[in-house]
């Protein structure tokens, strides 16, 4: 004799069954302070908020030149009045200069677009001509364009993943509290 078969309980989708067990969970007490270098794997207990906008200034998102626009037309020679390498402050760029520039430099006061070193010909006597005028704004990533001071970048909960890691400490985060592991 045959047993009858037992019924089957129907599938959930997975995000279903996720969810339900997601909201039966609870954090389990006591959290600790840890070097954010160190966080790797653990789950966050805190909010974290950006102390600082990023990038800090407008700057150069290539190496070429720091141009006013005005003062790129066809045919113009402009002479180079400066080098900014990363890390260093230009002086303001005066009328009809443009100013050398490298990615991540600060635009120096008075340019308002960066035009690209393959864009630009050596003219003599440290001198460059563009092939075109370039948008206002060309190539200059805005301070604060990939997060504003006051961000909410990372709740309680989040996994700490190394790319997590190096954004917190982007943002200034060198300790954090996350949830003691599981022993």
């Amino acid at each position: 004799m045959n047993a009858p078969p037992v019924p089957r309980p129907s599938l959930r989708p997975l995000d279903d069954v996720l969810s339900d067990l997601l909201s039966r969970a609870t954090a389990l007490p006591g959290t600790e302070q840890v070097s954010t270098f160190d966080a790797d794997g653990r789950v966050l207990a805190q909010d974290l908020v950006s102390a600082l906008q990023v990038p800090p200034q407008d700057n150069s998102a290539m190496d070429g030149y720091a141009v006013r626009v005005a003062d790129v037309v066809p045919g113009a020679v402009l002479p180079v009045s400066q080098r900014i390498a990363a890390g260093a402050q230009g002086m303001p760029l005066a009328a009809a200069t443009v100013a050398r520039i490298f990615t991540g430099a600060p635009i120096p006061a008075g340019a308002d677009a960066v035009v690209m070193q393959e864009e630009a010909e050596p003219a003599g006597d440290g001198a460059v001509r563009f092939r075109a005028p370039p948008p206002v704004g060309q190539h200059i990533r805005r301070a604060g364009e990939n997060a504003p001071h006051g961000t909410d970048f990372a709740r309680p909960g989040d996994l700490i993943t190394p790319a997590l890691s190096a954004a917190l400490a982007a943002f200034g985060a060198v300790h954090l509290r996350a949830y003691r592991p599981l022993s």
